[in-house]
């Protein structure tokens, strides 16, 4: 049996707390998808926050709650804590000059002055969660938000809203000497305002100066973090070719896990969003026609 600690609320535990339920079983599901990154032919066990309906996962797994007594491969390592904070990244890519301009940390909701659009960022968290939107001073509902966010957090990372052109990943395996194996550029997938959706392999429509900048920060992230395995770095494109890089995940993300299963099934696209006709679903949708819970997951 390979067994695997899909530890996905590991964001919220470093940030001093426990996920919302109703999270908790969102990221419980998508949990079920790191079989992928297994041996081939190996049994799976999952171990995942909350319960899930398992006849809604159509991937050979053994889904279990809570933390396994071993695991054979780990979400987050223990030492990754510092690698994930969206602050490491946001000082980083701005000594290299590929920072989004103006990004900077707060730590009391009347530090917010941009008079555009922003975006106020948990140093721990994921896939777009524990974060919020406005333009210019905050109401009265977005007060109160942020201060949520800043007795959990301490600080936000605030940062100008940027149109986007595309969204990109690179993953990279940093060894214990600090070097790090490169991977392509992978596209991903997203809202308008930043929700990750999947991931496509396809490779994004970088330039040739975009890709040069972004893959020799990944190769500087590994000599500059404590830490040693999988990393994932994220950036965006702007609307006028602006490449700003934005995140850092230590840890095996799901760009990842898409490139597992393009390995065994020759898919290019993990979505976690309404599929496509030629889609294979990984997980089914709720099964009540008149409830959508909105977790479901493919490859396409």
């Amino acid at each position: 049996m390979f067994v695997i600690h899909a530890n996905l609320d590991a964001e919220a535990r470093w940030a001093g707390r426990s996920l919302p339920a109703v999270v908790a079983t969102r990221v419980s599901y998508y949990a079920a998808l790191t079989a992928a990154l297994a041996p081939d032919g190996a049994a799976v066990e999952v171990w995942a926050p909350a319960a899930v309906d398992a006849s809604r996962i159509l991937l050979p797994v053994t889904m279990r709650v809570g933390t396994p007594p071993r695991a054979d491969l780990v979400w987050a390592q223990d030492g990754a804590k510092a690698a994930n904070d969206r602050r490491l990244a946001t000082a980083l890519a701005a000594e290299y000059g590929i920072g989004v301009p103006g990004a900077r940390m707060i730590t009391s909701v009347d530090e917010i002055d941009l008079a555009g659009p922003w975006v106020a960022k948990a140093p721990w968290t994921a896939a777009g969660r524990d974060r919020c939107h406005g333009a210019g001073a905050p109401d009265s509902e977005k007060r109160k938000r942020i201060q949520k966010l800043l007795r959990w957090q301490g600080a936000l990372v605030l940062e100008p809203w940027l149109e986007r052109a595309l969204d990109v990943g690179v993953r990279a395996m940093v060894h214990s000497d600090r070097s790090a194996i490169v991977e392509p550029p992978h596209s991903v997938l997203t809202s308008p305002r930043g929700d990750f959706l999947g991931i496509d392999l396809t490779p994004p429509a970088l330039n040739f100066e975009q890709q040069r900048q972004l893959l020799e920060f990944v190769r500087v992230v590994g000599s500059r973090i404590d830490y040693v395995g999988p990393i994932t770095v994220d950036a965006f494109v702007t609307a006028n070719g602006r490449l700003c890089v934005c995140e850092i995940n230590a840890r095996h993300s799901f760009g990842w896990v898409a490139s597992a299963l393009a390995l065994r099934d020759g898919t290019t696209k993990l979505g976690m969003s309404l599929a496509p006709a030629n889609a294979r679903m990984l997980i089914a949708r709720h099964p009540d026609p008149s409830y959508d819970d909105g977790i479901t997951a493919w490859i396409a």
